[in-house]
């Protein structure tokens, strides 16, 4: 019997209409044989055959009886039965479609009309079973993803909760000085975590599409794991949980990899270690071999059972919720980890031991960068990690004259600020036009646009101001940070670019590759009530940004919409005002793909959640303040 073909079962009392049938049918299907009616039902029972070839004249129990009881067995009921008959009578054949056949051949039979009818019957035996298929899957993934809105629903409500809650605090004044370095510290962490949810649902998206690009470049591998060393350290220390790394040498100083990758997936490793470890310990060890550079990471937790175990790297499951419990999570990061592990020209693999422990290792190719010095000895790893540790994670000063353009006030005012306590001497301007006045009349070292500005654009006046024979660098400022949005931006003209919400460090990276640091270096911490100052002013203008949109929209146009769309998305964003920056997004991206006027009703839904988000954060804002006051 052959395993990849349907199986059809003859019932005839007669064994010369068997052996026809069965020479007819032999070459495309499974040929089971009965001879009676009891005979066809127990077979039936057994075998559980695609597609019944029923006579109906036979002796002690004829095809209508049988046919009768095959139906009354809920196991067998949906076989399709056709009905072999040599009766030509319309009520006989009647009563058989009535009690559930599906079709009449007759005898004496003609070997293309049985073919055809038994093919018709065994696809729709095929579709049916694909759509059985279907439905199981979907109503699975369904509640996979149900269990996964839930997870996630939690994961962002708790640091949300935090973020809201303590900035409440420090504007109404209940948090005490003393305090307020901390809360600001859990409101920046809490942000953190929220920017690494965001991340982790965009790249499990890029990953079905299979859109998930790496860029490899050469890093410093001590530095990077020193990084992940910094970052867990703290976490696991509040645990009582030990967190050591241990270098099976030699190991290269530098290889070529995506540093960005690699680092999401041992972070998200360790942190996982972290998680489900109570006490003991949690190791790295960082080891090559055969061409492959091999991460692995061991822990003395809860350790996971053999039955869990495949379910590890599928997107939005979790293991049991005896070992989860309320230690919370998405359910994408051990997935994402190993398509970026393939990626990197690796794999992940897991051993672990319920009780006891779990060990990941996570291999990557090893490409080496050319001359790259290789680490023998222990005493070198020290002096390796200080010369190539980040000067940017530390405040640094630079010398030089930038100009800026950014259309929003608020964000003009906060870029400011930061490129002003890195040492250089700003210029900013509100639109394109007057980044082509002051650029052409003065010299900078350095230039950043925004993208989308009134009166024009970052990239017509970043082209006009080099068609003029200005070599200064340019920067791109803006919300849209899609691979081939910045691949435009770059094709135009600009030398580097920077999405927002941006970072101080990673403003220092770019400033450091176009101008000379300044010796004279000091820490940097921007002043706490120009953050909550600027922040109020943008909450203040709110209702302009939102004015704005709403004349646009009862004047129909599309292109202004999208730009204060694009604006507003931007700015929320620097500010954490993470509901009307998703809002802004959507709207942004709907008009980019001309869904409106044509989907008007998802439109003004869109629409009316963004009036209402951005008129309850002013409001509260408004309360707050008054309450301060009184």
């Amino acid at each position: 019997m052959k395993v990849d073909q349907p199986t059809v079962l003859l019932v005839d009392d007669e064994k010369s209409n068997l052996k026809v049938l069965s020479e007819l049918l032999k070459a495309d299907v499974n040929i089971c044989l009965a001879i009676s009616g009891q005979q066809a039902i127990d077979k039936c029972i057994s075998l559980n055959p695609d597609l019944i070839l029923l006579d109906v004249i036979m002796p002690i129990m004829d095809g209508f009886e049988t046919i009768k009881k095959l139906k009354a067995i809920k196991s067998i009921a949906d076989i399709p039965v056709i009905f072999i008959t040599g009766l030509n009578s319309a009520d006989k054949e009647e009563l058989g479609l009535t009690l559930g056949a599906v079709d009449y051949i007759v005898k004496p039979f003609n070997s293309a009309v049985v073919k055809a009818r038994v093919a018709t019957q065994l696809e729709i035996v095929r579709q049916r079973k694909e759509l059985q298929t279907l439905s199981t899957e979907l109503t699975h993934a369904s509640k996979i993803k149900s269990r996964f809105l839930a997870n996630m629903s939690h994961e962002i409500r708790t640091p949300l909760t935090a973020v809201i809650g303590y900035a409440e605090s420090i504007l109404a004044g209940e948090i005490a000085e003393q305090e307020k370095s901390n809360a600001i510290s859990i409101i920046y962490n809490s942000g953190q975590h929220l920017l690494s949810l965001v991340n982790d649902i965009l790249d499990i998206s890029k990953i079905e599409a299979d859109k998930l690009d790496v860029e490899f470049l050469p890093i410093q591998l001590f530095q990077l794991i020193e990084e992940i060393r910094v970052l867990v350290v703290e976490k696991a220390s509040q645990k009582n949980v030990k967190f050591s790394i241990e270098y099976q040498l030699p190991l290269p100083t530098q290889l070529i990899t995506d540093p960005t990758r690699l680092k999401q997936i041992l972070i998200n490793l360790v942190n996982n270690a972290v998680k489900f470890t109570e006490e003991g310990y949690v190791k790295l060890v960082v080891r090559h071999k055969e061409g492959l550079l091999v991460f692995a990471i061991k822990d003395s937790g809860i350790g996971i059972c053999d039955s869990d175990l495949n379910k590890l790297f599928v997107a939005f499951s979790q293991v049991g919720r005896s070992i989860t419990g309320n230690r919370g999570g998405t359910g994408l990061g051990l997935n994402i980890s190993k398509y970026l592990s393939e990626k990197l020209g690796g794999n992940i693999k897991v051993v672990s031991e319920k009780g006891v422990g779990s060990c990941f290792t996570v291999s990557i190719a090893l490409n080496e960068v050319k001359n790259s010095v290789w680490v023998k000895n222990e005493d070198d790893i020290t002096n390796t990690i200080k010369s190539s540790c980040d000067p940017f994670k530390h405040k640094t000063q630079f010398n030089g004259k930038v100009l800026l353009a950014e259309d929003d006030e608020v964000l003009r005012k906060l870029f400011s600020i930061i490129l002003e306590n890195f040492g250089l001497a700003v210029t900013s301007v509100e639109d394109g036009k007057k980044l082509v006045e002051i650029a052409l009349i003065e010299d900078f070292d350095l230039i950043f646009s925004d993208i989308h500005m009134p009166n024009m654009g970052g990239i017509e006046a970043m082209t006009l101001i080099k068609a003029a024979g200005c070599n200064s660098p340019f920067i791109a400022l803006t919300a849209n940070a899609m691979k081939h949005e910045v691949e435009h931006y770059m094709k135009a003209g600009f030398n580097g670019h920077l999405s927002k919400p941006i970072q101080r460090e990673r403003f220092a990276h770019i400033i450091n590759k176009y101008l000379n640091i300044n010796s004279n270096n000091k820490q940097f911490e921007m002043p706490r009530n120009e953050i909550i100052a600027l922040k109020n002013e943008f909450l203040d203008e709110l209702p302009q940004y939102i004015n704005k949109i709403k004349k646009a929209l009862s004047e129909q146009n599309w292109q202004e919409l999208q730009f204060h769309a694009h604006r507003l998305n931007g700015s929320s964003a620097v500010f954490k005002l993470n509901k009307i920056t998703k809002l802004a997004a959507k709207l942004e991206s709907a008009l980019e793909k001309e869904e409106f006027p044509k989907n008007k009703h998802k439109m003004n839904n869109l629409l009316d959640d963004l009036f209402n988000c951005a008129e309850e954060a002013s409001q509260k804002c408004k309360t707050v303040r008054n309450e301060s006051l009184m």
